[in-house]
């Protein structure tokens, strides 16, 4: 087994450099954000990521667990319709790996171009580029999003909960900027994040620079009385705490403020996140009525096939997508297509 860290000025270039020298079998071990001192002063920020690679896996693991492989892809979610067709092209199965080395789960990826070949007559099996643009025809159908809002004269109360360090705060910053300044909506903030006073300062800060009103909730029913002193507002946007899907404690807390509360519920997914986490993040976040997605750090990833995974397993639309720390630039409505070329990288 190798062991080593490569760097890079944004986390893609350090990915890059990773895949570069160990190739796609590369396992990630951690990944950290650096600031360097240069001269008595702060230099530029550096990323870092530790990669391992163990060279007898190409030569000895894939041969020695091809039984084992096969035993687990008919086992996995979808059944029959999970595995690949013996009949595939070389083109098709070059797609199918494609897509597992973007970090989709491989039952999706065959699922995914099964649906592609259903499409297609089979002469055309091998053309790359009817295949490609069938792919993404697909893809794109898959992925839901939604409009941003719109104000009829009533109040819109949207609530962002999630894991923690997936950027709740900073996305709530984000929106209050751009529907205050931008569209010139009359916006709100609460924030029950209140077992983090960093949290609660930084919103804080947010609140003061923009000029809206920010009011700090202890209980669900300070929550209440928040949102009565908040009745003019058009838009009221509420930060919550980052609870670990494993913790059933907090979960029980954050169901306990939300009881009575009429209120649109975006969950925050970081793009970063590995496909089984999620699905036990949506697991146990579903315990509340999730109305929307809203998935973050797009620009700290290079592979994007976890968001289609996503997108399937919560079965509810894409609101919007952060692409930075920039308040309040880095943040789109979510586009289907976008997301989907994201997905599936260039030709």
């Amino acid at each position: 087994m190798r062991v080593k860290k490569f760097t890079g000025k944004t986390i893609q270039e350090a990915v890059e450099n990773l895949r570069q020298e160990f190739g796609r079998d590369a396992v990630i071990l951690h990944t950290a954000q650096k600031r360097a001192w240069l001269w008595g002063r702060m230099g530029p920020k550096r990323y870092e990521v530790l990669g391992a690679f163990d060279p007898n896996y190409r030569a000895e693991g894939k041969n020695k667990n091809n039984s084992a492989e096969r035993s687990r892809a008919a086992q996995a979610p979808g059944g029959e319709d999970s595995r690949p067709d013996p009949a595939w092209s070389q083109a098709v199965q070059s797609l199918c790996n494609r897509l597992i080395g973007a970090d989709m789960p491989k039952d999706l990826a065959v699922q995914l171009l099964k649906e592609v070949l259903k499409g297609l007559p089979k002469e055309d099996w091998n053309e790359q580029a009817k295949l490609w643009q069938r792919l993404q025809e697909v893809t794109a159908q898959r992925i839901q999003t939604a409009e941003p809002w719109e104000f009829g004269g009533e109040q819109k109360v949207v609530a962002l909960i999630g894991p923690t360090g997936v950027g709740k705060t900073t996305t709530i910053a984000k929106l209050a900027a751009n529907f205050s300044l931008i569209a010139q909506r009359k916006v709100g903030l609460i924030t029950v994040d209140t077992y983090r006073i960093a949290a609660v300062e930084q919103l804080k800060t947010y609140a003061e620079i923009m000029g809206l009103p920010l009011h700090v909730a202890y209980s669900p029913r300070e929550l209440q009385e928040g949102l009565a002193k908040l009745k003019d507002r058009d838009l009221v946007l509420i930060d919550t705490a980052g609870r670990s899907q494993n913790n059933q404690l907090h979960m029980g807390e954050l169901k306990h403020f939300f009881k009575d509360l009429e209120a649109e519920i975006h969950l925050v997914i970081s793009a970063t996140t590995k496909a089984r986490d999620v699905d036990e993040i949506i697991s146990v976040f579903g315990q509340l009525p999730i109305d929307r997605l809203i998935i973050t750090k797009l620009d700290e990833t290079s592979a994007y096939g976890v968001l289609l995974h996503t997108c399937q397993r919560a079965q509810v639309p894409i609101a919007f997508v952060t692409t930075g720390q920039g308040v309040p630039e880095d943040i789109e409505v979510a586009d289907g297509a976008r997301i989907a070329q994201l997905i599936l990288g260039d030709t």
